[in-house]
């Protein structure tokens, strides 16, 4: 797969480490959702998803991705591993849902999600 290659121009104020992190993630994991939906509808017969179920579904799979860059951020469990808090902060900038009310450091509260813009 060629997304860790891709160069995006810059736009938001995060760094372009952080930012060009973020969109191999969104669209790494965009494409393993189209791939996994197409699999299921064709090998088990089923329906075409509704805009809904899919948007539902992506969601899931972004919320998971921030609580596993969440938890990385812990030296103490992941030394090799580990993510910088700044980088996981930085990369997920402006796509929490009530950001305005989250600690500074919000990579230990429970019950962060990403939000969509409507």
């Amino acid at each position: 797969m060629l997304v860790g290659l891709a160069r995006v121009p810059f736009i938001w104020g995060a760094t372009k480490r952080t930012e060009e992190r973020f969109r191999r993630i969104l669209i790494s994991k965009s494409a393993h959702l189209i791939w996994r939906l197409r699999n299921e509808r064709v090998i088990n017969e089923r329906q075409p998803y509704s805009e809904k179920e899919i948007s539902q579904r992506w969601l899931g799979a972004l919320n998971r991705r921030l609580c596993m860059d969440c938890l990385l951020t812990d030296k103490r469990k992941y030394s090799k591993k580990v993510i910088l808090k700044s980088i996981v902060l930085g990369m997920w900038w402006n796509t929490l849902e009530n950001e305005e009310a989250l600690p500074e450091d919000w990579t230990k509260e429970i019950g962060i999600l990403v939000g969509m813009v409507k």
